[in-house]
């Protein structure tokens, strides 16, 4: 056992940490074929006409931020963000997508759990790569839709990168709660303030959650901290008052009135309650199950030096499992479902997040309530480290049996096939004459090659075609289409 636990203690983050640098390089290397489509061309138009033409280029963001927040969506950072893609400044960029979306996943996860797990249950940084590692591992290689969450700007941008963003912010309110001196207060508000303000008038699901849980830290600086509430309530502020300015757009209501049966406030929330309860029951698989069985150790080293007391994991499961829930409930209030799948990409990250917390939880009522009971514990904490090497065999076989559908996997054979290469060589060949004036009215072939992860959609046959007409707007043509 000592053997085991002693080689898995040393090595076991490092190895871990390779896994996930692996597991991204044909992630990555796949976004080397990325290409601009659909919306991405209708939110860089103004931007990108203000570089062509020596315009200002912050005021045509803006302008295209008031445009849409007056006729459709209220989330004016992530228009903002949607309009400064990398096809603004050119689609030989658009490589950057897969990059930023997965480094503010990365980064959030890493500061949060760091902060939490060393910071804050005075673990060790080997405790924090045993948990962020596997939440990482687990939400990038099981997500169900990484095209729209990390190779399409215009989707990924308002909700991966965002998420990521809400992972900062609770880092910062947890750094405020942790914080000792005027130093380390200014340090949690001053970064918390431009990520509130960022989440705020982005997502409403990242909003929502990103807001409750930030109430919940200032109602324990007001219990308990109350040289702390004047900070917190500055930082939840920067938060709540763009997440109001967002829910009270006049675009919204325009967007809502598409809606031919809205559910209201009452069956939102019920219906937010009920597909929770469908993820929670449908998403785990046995490999996050094994995945769970490497992080144990690490988790129950993280209940050791608190002085919680763990007395009611039911109803903390139960309280944790409705914040979860929440994050579904701005959508079915707007658009009466579920949402688009790179919505529903964020609340799957977030599910990880509801499992870690309650294993943590429940590991601790184990500790606190039930071993003091137990005669010779030591003898249980033997076995499970002689069972370390059984699960990580469990979670090569798990790995096997659901290869083909990892995100990895599945950038690599597009990859392999040259799928991806054919891709990118059929959309840059259009470039010739997007870029000539003399070419008033291009019609292209149809793009064969559709490497799953990449294609997005294309222009059709018809040139009014709303996908068109983004197109010829953007390249100054007369007119864009497809050969019948």
């Amino acid at each position: 056992m000592d053997t085991i636990r002693t080689l898995w203690q040393k090595y076991g983050p490092w190895l871990l940490l390779a896994l996930l640098v692996v597991s991204l390089i044909p992630i990555l290397v796949l976004g080397r074929y990325d290409w601009p489509s659909s919306d991405d061309y209708c939110y860089a138009y103004l931007p990108h006409e203000a570089l062509l033409q020596g315009g200002s280029f912050w005021g045509e963001v803006w302008h295209t931020m008031w445009g849409y927040y007056k006729s459709w969506q209220g989330t004016f950072m992530a228009l903002g963000l949607m309009a400064v893609t990398p096809l603004t400044f050119s689609e030989y960029l658009y490589w950057l997508t897969p990059v930023v979306m997965l480094s503010s996943l990365c980064i959030g996860t890493f500061k949060l759990t760091d902060t939490l797990a060393r910071r804050g249950l005075g673990g060790t940084w080997r405790q924090t790569v045993f948990v962020a590692v596997p939440l990482l591992l687990l939400s990038i290689q099981f997500v169900s839709s990484p095209k729209d969450s990390f190779y399409w700007w215009n989707g990924a941008v308002y909700y991966t990168f965002t998420y990521g963003i809400m992972l900062l912010l609770v880092e910062r309110f947890a750094a405020l709660k942790l914080a000792q001196s005027r130093r380390q207060i200014l340090w949690a508000v001053i970064p918390g303030i431009l990520a509130g303000i960022l989440v705020g008038g982005s997502n409403y699901v990242s909003a929502l959650l990103a807001t409750l849980i930030g109430g919940l830290f200032l109602l324990w600086f007001l219990w308990k901290e109350r040289s702390k509430f004047l900070p917190g309530l500055v930082l939840f502020l920067s938060l709540v008052t763009p997440f109001a300015i967002s829910f009270l757009a006049p675009g919204n209501q325009v967007r809502q009135d598409t809606t031919t049966e809205p559910l209201g406030a009452v069956g939102a929330v019920m219906m937010s309650i009920l597909q929770a309860g469908k993820d929670c029951l449908s998403w785990p698989n046995w490999v996050d199950i094994f995945a769970l069985l490497l992080v144990l150790p690490a988790v129950w080293g993280l209940t050791g030096k608190v002085k919680f007391t763990f007395r009611l994991p039911l109803l903390f499961s139960v309280f944790t499992f409705l914040l979860f829930a929440a994050q579904n409930a701005p959508h079915y209030y707007a658009l009466s479902q579920a949402g688009p799948e790179r919505l529903r990409s964020i609340v799957y990250y977030a599910f990880y997040w509801l499992v870690l917390v309650n294993l943590w939880y429940w590991l601790g009522w184990l500790r606190r309530a039930a071993l003091p009971r137990v005669k010779e514990p030591e003898n249980w904490f033997r076995w499970g480290w002689r069972l370390t090497p059984v699960a990580v065999l469990l979670l090569a076989v798990g790995l096997g049996w659901c290869w083909g559908s990892l995100t990895s996997v599945r950038a690599y054979a597009s990859l392999a096939d040259g799928s991806a290469a054919a891709y990118y060589q059929e959309q840059t060949a259009r470039m010739a004459d997007l870029l000539d004036p003399n070419v008033t009215d291009p019609v292209f072939e149809p793009i064969q090659a559709r490497p799953p992860l990449l294609y997005n959609s294309d222009i059709t046959a018809d040139p009014a075609d709303w996908r068109n007409n983004l197109m010829r707007m953007f390249y100054h043509k007369d007119s864009v289409s497809l050969s019948q």
